[in-house]
């Protein structure tokens, strides 16, 4: 294995351009939750990156003065604990709220209280570096949001404290009835202002600080969702009123200025049938029905606000291989796109009182700084320089937007990146990763971790990212095509997309590999059993068996449409459960192919790897299987990282005889500390010192016993 150094700073010293390791993509910061300070002069945001030695991402906030351009330094206030999470700032006020829960010591030492056992707020204001704490609740608590006047803020909680366990097990997949309250400051406790034994998933302030607007259900289970229902909550004589009765599960509720309309995302029709793009909609309060906004056009909304004066609403949009700033007049009933590039905007906030936006935007050569929005022209500033260095740094591949046809004539678009250093009239190794959902796109700027594309691309090989049916941001029939047949056109669109780029002389035919996370380990393990045209594979947290998934899974509801019904439902459709999962085929399977999973895992439970492997082994095919213990859907710890990137070059270079890829490590501060006493008793050895007396060899072999 060869040693990579860490990126010690935002801003090393130039060196020679290079390509990008295994070690420089899991280590790079990331930044997130980009927020304004009540006047807007402080920027705050999310700042998280790789701890190798504790073997998790590290996650802290950053502040900079955006007059001066400066960072602000709070590391003198002994508040790491606090900043790990999105932070709230005050109206009017220079302090901001924190969650979290104070190390015993450091609470001990500095106001005498005991150990927090719950997550708690505090008040923090940078200026001055005073810390207080605001609330002494029963359980841990969520979701902050601040009163017009600063004054007092509201969040969420379990209704009831956590019972002891000890004696205790908990039903399975039902979580605990919690309440909405409020917290004055000031006080010691708070006031509960909904607490009816429902469930609360989420819940907004109106804009002139009188009304909350919340989403409610009456069960727990992780897969309830749709029967969310949306009340509103009057706060100063705390009356409540439901406001829908359907099962549309609306998300991101939000009043009107005004308070007399209200807008949610949801996944159905104009009709509330399911399965659909996310669709905006708009309902009067004490309307039973709601509006349906710009039905027609292809755009998945994944967030909104109304504009300062209600008349409009801003909307972020995924529109395929981007995600765009909208905005929609009411008048004219249109929808006009303002901002335009090759660009994923992410994280975008829209401050009314401000009347300003700010977000994170990705592009191929940028992981995702944070902007201002000029809404007038789209035009996008700077607010960070995180990745500034980056072209003196680094040798970043070349994207663009590739089309072709499906085999029924239907356009597909996806992302390919040249292998770096690509010249014209090369054929190239293709890696080809499809996107997990399948609800979601790939899109410019993908900088993800189980992706790796500037790694593949620095290896040589060309990447395929095609957006296949099934996937959104194409409109309501391209994403329902996947209704009654997952695998009707998806894979066929994948091997169509291979296909147009071997036709092109781009992709060398006889180098193919395939791979996928989660629904790109559902479209891996069905392709690797209808085709052995692939030289290797990699499966992520991909499907087997849709029945024994279906059983597993926390997220059921969604999958239902693919099949026509439920395995338990009389006359249940066991046949299209069946013929639609790749186990039923792997006896074909002749790719060698790697798994992986996660040991916690709830989305995806590691038997559906378990299932694949052995019947590719039983295939005769080259296989490996990697659980990581402790780890969910997604891997979280630098480590499982980094070796699921490592090992996959290792698997891609050994099945395409390429040269041997030798796997990178970060150097870690104890091995740096060891080269150097290294070479510091090569110094004294060469200087004539005498080097140190070995241990005695019981003393050697009993501490050695002990480890």
């Amino acid at each position: 294995m060869v040693a990579a150094s860490t990126v010690t700073s935002p801003h090393a010293e130039a060196a020679e351009l290079r390509p990008m390791t295994a070690v420089d993509l899991v280590e790079m910061q990331r930044l997130a939750a980009p927020l304004l300070s009540s006047d807007g002069q402080i920027l705050s945001y999310r700042l998280s990156e790789a701890d190798w030695q504790e073997n998790e991402i590290r996650r802290t906030v950053a502040l900079r003065n955006l007059t001066t351009g400066e960072a602000i330094d709070l590391s003198g206030l002994a508040i790491a604990d606090l900043l790990e999470r999105q932070i709230h700032w005050q109206p009017n006020h220079s302090a901001f709220l924190a969650i979290g829960e104070r190390d015993a010591d450091g609470e001990e030492e500095e106001t005498g209280e005991s150990e927090i056992e719950h997550d708690q707020a505090y008040l923090i204001d940078p200026a001055t570096g005073s810390i207080e704490r605001l609330t002494n609740h029963h359980d841990d608590i969520g979701d902050p949001i601040w009163a017009r006047d600063g004054l007092s803020f509201y969040f969420r909680s379990d209704a009831e404290p956590e019972p002891h366990t000890d004696w205790i097990i908990e039903p399975f997949d039902t979580a605990r009835p919690d309440a909405l309250y409020r917290q004055a400051l000031g006080t010691d406790q708070a006031t509960p202002l909904v607490d009816d034994g429902g469930y609360l998933s989420g819940y907004a302030l109106s804009r002139d600080g009188s009304h909350i607007l919340y989403r409610r259900r009456e069960s727990g289970g992780s897969d309830d969702a749709a029967l969310n229902e949306l009340w509103l909550l009057t706060i100063e004589t705390g009356a409540t009123t439901r406001l829908t009765a359907n099962d549309y599960g609306e998300s991101r509720a939000q009043l009107s200025p005004d308070n007399r309309r209200f807008a949610f995302i949801a996944t159905v029709n104009a009709d509330g049938a399911p399965y659909y793009e996310d669709n905006l909609f708009v309902q009067q309060v004490g309307e039973p029905q709601p509006h349906l906004l710009f039905p027609d056009v292809p755009v998945e909304v994944l967030d909104f606000a109304w504009t300062r004066a209600g008349d409009a609403l801003w909307v972020l949009g995924n529109i395929g291989l981007r995600t765009e700033l909208f905005r929609y007049d009411f008048e004219r009933r249109q929808l006009e796109r303002i901002t335009r590039g090759d660009q994923a905007i992410d994280d975008w906030r829209y401050d009314p009182e401000l009347d300003r936006h700010i977000a994170i935007v990705r592009t191929q050569e940028n992981p995702g700084e944070i902007y201002e929005i000029n809404v007038a022209d789209g035009a996008l500033r700077a607010l960070t320089d995180h990745y500034a260095d980056w072209p003196q740094r680094f040798r970043l591949p070349r994207q663009e937007a590739v089309r072709w046809r499906g085999g029924d004539g239907q356009e597909i678009e996806g992302l390919l990146a040249y292998p770096v250093g690509y010249e014209p009239g090369e054929r190239f190794p293709l890696v080809t990763i499809t996107h997990g959902g399948p609800r979601s796109s790939s899109q410019f700027g993908s900088w993800n971790v189980s992706r790796y594309v500037p790694v593949l691309a620095g290896q040589g090989y060309g990447v395929l990212l095609p957006n296949h049916r099934g996937g959104t941001g194409y409109g309501d029939a391209f994403m329902r095509d996947m209704v009654g047949n997952y695998f009707r056109n998806a894979h066929l669109d994948v091997l169509a997309g291979i296909d147009a780029l071997i036709a092109r002389d781009l992709a060398d035919p006889d180098q193919l590999i395939k791979m996928g996370w989660s629904a790109g380990g559902h479209m891996t393990s069905k392709l690797i059993t209808v085709t052995d045209r692939f030289a290797a594979a990699s499966s992520g947290a991909g499907v087997a068996d849709w029945v024994s998934l279906y059983g597993e899974s926390d997220r059921r509801r969604g999958r239902t449409p693919w099949f026509g019904g439920t395995p338990w439902e009389e006359n249940a459709p066991y046949q299209s459960f069946r013929e639609q999962s790749p186990l039923a085929d792997a006896w074909n399977v002749r790719t060698p192919t790697l798994f992986f999973s996660g040991g916690d895992d709830e989305r995806v439970p590691p038997t559906q790897s378990i299932l694949m492997h052995r019947a590719v082994r039983a295939a005769g095919a080259p296989t490996e299987l990697y659980i990581a213990d402790g780890e969910p859907h997604n891997y979280r710890e630098p480590r499982n990282q980094l070796f699921k990137i490592n090992r996959e070059l290792e698997w891609y270079a050994l099945h395409l005889g390429r040269p041997a890829y030798d796997p990178v490590l970060p150097i870690l501060p104890e091995a740096e500390d060891a080269v150097d006493e290294e070479e510091e008793e090569a110094q004294e050895s060469e200087e004539g010192a005498a080097p140190e007396e070995p241990e005695p060899a019981d003393t050697q072999l009993e501490e050695a016993g002990a480890r």
